[in-house]
């Protein structure tokens, strides 16, 4: 990205929560074209906050402990509320939630955000409210309690759309990338070392941009390997793309506090030495 002018935009810290985690998963359930059977590293899940120009923005709100009851094969570290209070941020205060899909651990605990206004791709809520949820295949990743939380947010006049790319507020975008889910969509967020990319789930592992290797759950196939080749020419460096999880996220980039090693990370740093 070229076209802003550093100075005229506000500067943003990026956190990354990691409450949840899958410390190996099978290959073949993971790419596309992989091995079964072969184990390779799992996957975290994060949330992500952002902070800056006196706004504080949560973008995904993660899974509950019962949503992984019902989904079992991933350890569930704590609820995504939890580590957000450990840098100092309050979900009952929150006023900002950007949701980047709905799949179920993208959009679990809202409850958790009464007084926030969520913002989602008019396609994903086209996506998991029609006739994409009669096949199997694509709704794997909802859950139907999610989904019709969701529409009560809209029809308690708590939720905003959103379609193609745009300005979400000064020093931040949305792209609309779809692929992995049809509303998929990414963050760019202006900071002290440039515009970092939040890729969320339009691209989950570095290698799955670097390789074009196509993960195994996808709405659209050729959209997602296309979604991959925008995000990887929007990043200033594989370092400025932040793929959505990644077990290599929380060791590159430095923790939040000290005690915090591993749980949050800033973003909006640079990436630890070595």
């Amino acid at each position: 990205m070229t076209d802003a002018t550093p100075t005229a935009l506000p500067t943003y810290k990026i956190y990354a929560i990691r409450y949840a985690q899958q410390p190996l998963r099978d290959e073949g359930h993971t790419y596309l074209g992989g091995e079964h059977g072969k184990m390779i590293p799992g996957l975290d899940f994060f949330m992500w906050a952002i902070e800056g120009n006196g706004r504080t923005i949560v973008v995904d709100t993660g899974f509950s402990r019962e949503t992984n009851e019902k989904r079992p094969g991933r350890e569930w570290l704590f609820r995504p509320k939890d580590g957000l209070a450990r840098i100092g941020i309050d979900t009952s205060k929150v006023e900002e939630v950007i949701l980047t899909h709905a799949h179920f651990d993208h959009v679990g605990t809202l409850e958790d955000f009464p007084k926030a206004t969520f913002w989602m791709p008019d396609r994903e809520m086209f996506s998991i409210t029609g006739r994409d949820m009669t096949h199997p295949f694509f709704r794997v990743a909802y859950d139907p309690d999610d989904v019709c939380n969701l529409v009560r947010l809209a029809h308690g006049g708590r939720m905003r759309f959103y379609d193609e790319d745009g300005e979400y507020a000064p020093g931040i975008r949305w792209h609309l990338i779809g692929g992995h889910a049809r509303g998929q969509m990414a963050l760019s967020v202006w900071t002290e070392r440039g515009w970092v990319i939040l890729a969320s789930d339009a691209i989950h592992l570095y290698e799955e941009a670097a390789e074009e290797r196509p993960f195994a759950i996808f709405h659209d196939l050729q959209v997602m390997i296309e979604g991959y080749r925008k995000l990887n020419a929007l990043a200033a460096s594989p370092d400025h793309m932040i793929p959505g999880h990644d077990q290599l996220v929380t060791k590159r980039f430095p923790a939040a506090a000290p005690d915090l090693e591993n749980v949050v990370v800033r973003l909006d740093l640079a990436p630890k030495a070595g």
